[in-house]
C-alpha cells in the first residue's frame, strides 16, 4: 500500500472520528490541545510540508503556529482546508517525507481516538508502517551517541537498533512502539514494558519527542 493511500484512509477515518465526537474534547496525548486543535496542526501541517514551510520545528513552535492561526475556525472549514492540501501533496507521498507524514498522521488517529473514548485499528498495517521513520530516527540516535544497541521483538518480528550485538531486548507490541516513541508513555510506563534487562540506557532516547511527566492511560 501507497503512503499516500495509507495516509488518505487514516485521514478519513479522522475525519469518521471527529464528526461523530466533540471537537471540542482535550487530547490528552497533546496537552493543552482539543480534537479541533489537532485537526487543525493536520491540515496546516500537510500545507507546511508541500510549501517545505518548517520554522519552529527545532524548538517546537511548528505545530503550535498552525493551531494557533486556526483557532476560531470551524471544523468543517478545516476540513476542507485538509482535503485541499491532501490534493496537492501527492508527490511528497512518494519522497522520504512520506514515512513521517505517515508516522505523524497515525499517532494522531490515535490521539484523537483516545481523547473521545473511540479506540481501535491498533493491528492496522497502518501501525507497522508509521514505525518506518520513528525507528530509523531512534537507530541514529543510539549510534550518534555510541549508546548499547537495543533489540525490540515485535508481533511481526525482530529489529535491532543502535551498532553492535544487542545489550538488552524488548518485546512489545507495534502499538505500544508507536506510543513510547510518539512520547506518549512516561517513563514509568516505559519501564513497565517487557523487557529483558534495566532499560535505563535507552529510557532517555525512546521519546523522540519529548518524555511525558505523567502517565497515558489507553
Amino acid at each position: 500500500m501507497s503512503n499516500a493511500v495509507t495516509y488518505d484512509a487514516a485521514r478519513r477515518r479522522i475525519i469518521s472520528l471527529v464528526t461523530g465526537g466533540d471537537p471540542d474534547a482535550p487530547v490528552g496525548a497533546c496537552p493543552g490541545w482539543t480534537v479541533r486543535d489537532v485537526v487543525a496542526h493536520l491540515a496546516g501541517g500537510l500545507g507546511d510540508f508541500t510549501e517545505r514551510r518548517f520554522e519552529g520545528v527545532d524548538d517546537g513552535s511548528w505545530g503550535e503556529r498552525q493551531v494557533h492561526d486556526r483557532r476560531g475556525r470551524a471544523l468543517g472549514e478545516l476540513l476542507v482546508e485538509w482535503e485541499r492540501n491532501f490534493q496537492i501533496a501527492e508527490g511528497l507521498f512518494d519522497s522520504p517525507m512520506g514515512a513521517v507524514l505517515i508516522a505523524e498522521i497515525i499517532s494522531h488517529e490515535h490521539d484523537i481516538r483516545t481523547a473521545l473514548g473511540q479506540p481501535g485499528e491498533r493491528d492496522n498495517v497502518a501501525v507497522r508502517a508509521a514505525l518506518t521513520r520513528p525507528l530509523q530516527d531512534l537507530d541514529k540516535r543510539l549510534r550518534a551517541k555510541h549508546l548499547p544497541a537495543l533489540r525490540i521483538t515485535l508481533e511481526h518480528g525482530d529489529r535491532v537498533v543502535g551498532e553492535g550485538e544487542p545489550a538488552g531486548a524488548l518485546r512489545t507490541s507495534s502499538f505500544e512502539l508507536l506510543r513510547v516513541l510518539g512520547g506518549r508513555r512516561d517513563d514509568d510506563q516505559v519501564r513497565a514494558l517487557d523487557w529483558d534487562t534495566d532499560p535505563g540506557p535507552w529510557l532517555s532516547e525512546l521519546s523522540l519527542f519529548g518524555r511525558r511527566d505523567t502517565a497515558l492511560v489507553e
